[in-house]
């Protein structure tokens, strides 16, 4: 179940990342069937998370407003965050102008998880 739970979780941030990801697409990146990708769109409807299907072969995408914030970094993806800092002064020429925006704003969301997760560690 545990696998099944990070797997619908995982879709998830698909979606809100790339608009329109086909179910194929969903089922290379989770590593599963197109089969086992649809039942999983099915449980997230039970549960009523506003993802809808487009239509054959222009994927899926968030019903509304709905977004999820990036939580759940593993220790490697933050690492890997940190690591590319230094890196962006060389390469603003070749990135669209709103990228280190963008940047800045995953960046501040690791920095408030990892506060978070340092203060409830000081309270155990």
């Amino acid at each position: 179940m545990t696998d099944r739970l990070i797997r619908l979780m995982r879709i998830i941030t698909l979606v809100q990342a790339r608009p329109g990801i086909l179910a194929r697409e969903l089922a290379e990146r989770c590593g599963t069937s197109e089969r086992t990708i649809y039942r999983d769109m099915d449980a997230l409807s039970a549960m009523h998370i506003p993802i809808t299907h487009q239509g054959r072969g222009r994927g899926y995408t968030f019903i509304g407003h709905f977004a999820m914030y990036p939580l759940g970094l593993t220790e490697e993806e933050i690492l890997a965050l940190f690591k590319f800092l230094p890196l962006l002064d060389e390469m603003k020429d070749i990135l669209p102008e709103s990228f280190e925006g963008a940047y800045e704003k995953v960046l501040a969301a690791v920095y408030k998880q990892s506060t978070e997760k340092d203060e409830l560690q000081a309270e155990i």
